[in-house]
């Protein structure tokens, strides 16, 4: 009998390293739908802390309105407006795992990979702009100077707070969510894994084992 555990690691060996390629090479539009929903949400949150979000290539840069009243590191001949950069594609390598795992899966039809996906795009997305929301407040209350900091005091969130979601956003969600995604669309071929690997240790037991 072929072993399927084997065609998944050797699929995934070849296939991972193609769908971070692609992954990457594609970034600057991957990244658009995360752009645009951190723009909605940071609007939504504080329209009168935040003017817009801009794009260079797949680095996400948010225009804030608040004007420090002392340099930040690295923003030293700024005068007016404080920026914050983020980096969206921290959050999003679960798409190229998921994508690597889903072409791997040989019990899937194409059109069924493509949708599969398509659905994991979405999700990496929602987690992309989670991701980004909080790094840009942590950026703000942590690292941007006492203004920021004050400005994002005033709308209610403390340091721990802010602390903890950027914690759970960049080293929980990411890495969980595409996984978990995975095994939930791909349930039976999960049960055939692990029926195969019974059979085969029953075979390998001796009968004296299975008395």
């Amino acid at each position: 009998m072929k072993s399927p555990i084997k065609h998944l690691f050797v699929s995934s060996a070849l296939y991972l390293p193609l769908c971070f390629f692609v992954w990457f090479f594609a970034a600057g539009v991957l990244v658009l739908p995360c752009k645009w929903l951190l723009d909605a949400a940071l609007q939504w949150w504080q329209s009168d802390l935040f003017s817009d979000v801009s794009q260079r290539y797949y680095w996400l840069t948010v225009e804030t309105l608040i004007f420090p009243s002392q340099s930040v590191q690295g923003q030293e001949d700024r005068l007016a407006l404080l920026d914050v950069t983020v980096n969206p594609m921290i959050y999003g390598y679960g798409l190229a795992l998921f994508s690597g795992l889903t072409l791997s899966t040989p019990t899937l039809r194409w059109s069924q990979r493509v949708w599969q996906i398509l659905l994991a795009y979405g999700l990496v997305v929602l987690i992309q702009s989670f991701g980004c929301f909080w790094q840009t407040v942590k950026i703000l209350m942590l690292e941007a100077g006492d203004d920021a900091q004050q400005a994002i005091l005033d709308t209610g969130m403390g340091p721990e707070w802010v602390a903890g979601m950027y914690q759970l956003s960049y080293l929980i969600l990411p890495a969980i969510l595409p996984v978990v995604l995975w095994i939930l669309l791909n349930r039976k071929f999960i049960e055939a894994l692990t029926h195969f690997t019974e059979q085969r240790e029953n075979k390998e037991l001796s009968p004296d084992d299975q008395v």
